[in-house]
């Protein structure tokens, strides 16, 4: 299967974003640059070495803290990408676990991490499988978000230092982080994948 840029009206977008403001209600202007960046190209940035990608997975696993989240955010209204949150590959003993506060911001163990091999590997393929099949052109990219702007900005503010920030990014070709408030309140820990591979995950 071929992965294309999808063709998102504006309404769709709107849609986009107020989705990620419901679920993450202190995101930034920032943080909405980069879901749109995210809705439009998925995982295109990263270079397609499986290796890379595994060893980052499990590196990332490694250091998570157990939280209850969605299993994964649709950022691509039915049609384009999901953000899939890496708790949920996390393999537990029983279904009982996944509704307590036994593990709650604690590490993750050893043991249930070491079940979750297969599926790190499998989430790694879904994540190859969702890139472009040529690089992204970052000159659409730019294109792409001048026409995002005015309707980002009628449901969230920019302050001048995001406003800043982004350009940055646009001139050097590169993608932020999520803004620190962000971070502090939601932890994310997410891969970006095409919503038609969700189902080898579950």
């Amino acid at each position: 299967m071929i992965i294309v840029k999808p063709d998102f009206t504006l309404d769709e977008i709107s849609d986009i974003i107020l989705q990620e403001i419901k679920l993450h209600p202190r995101c930034h202007y920032l943080d909405v640059f980069k879901l749109l960046y995210q809705a439009f190209y998925g995982p295109s940035h990263l270079e397609p070495q499986r290796d890379t990608i595994i060893y980052n997975l499990k590196r990332e696993l490694n250091d998570m803290k157990w939280k209850t989240d969605v299993p994964y955010q649709d950022i691509g209204v039915g049609k384009g990408f999901i953000r899939l949150n890496l708790i949920s590959i996390i393999s537990l003993p029983d279904e009982d676990l996944k509704q307590n506060s036994m593990l709650l911001n604690k590490k993750i163990p050893t043991e249930y991490l070491k079940d979750s091999e297969d599926k790190i590997k499998i989430l790694a393929d879904c994540i190859l499988q969702s890139r472009f099949e040529n690089e992204i052109n970052w000159n659409d990219w730019i294109e792409t978000w001048k026409n995002c702007i005015p309707v980002v900005k009628s449901i969230i503010p920019a302050t001048p230092e995001e406003g800043l920030m982004i350009e940055d990014c646009l001139t050097k070709k590169i993608m932020p982080t999520h803004s620190e408030e962000y971070r502090q309140w939601y932890d994310p820990h997410y891969r970006v994948i095409h919503h038609s591979l969700l189902r080898f995950i579950f």
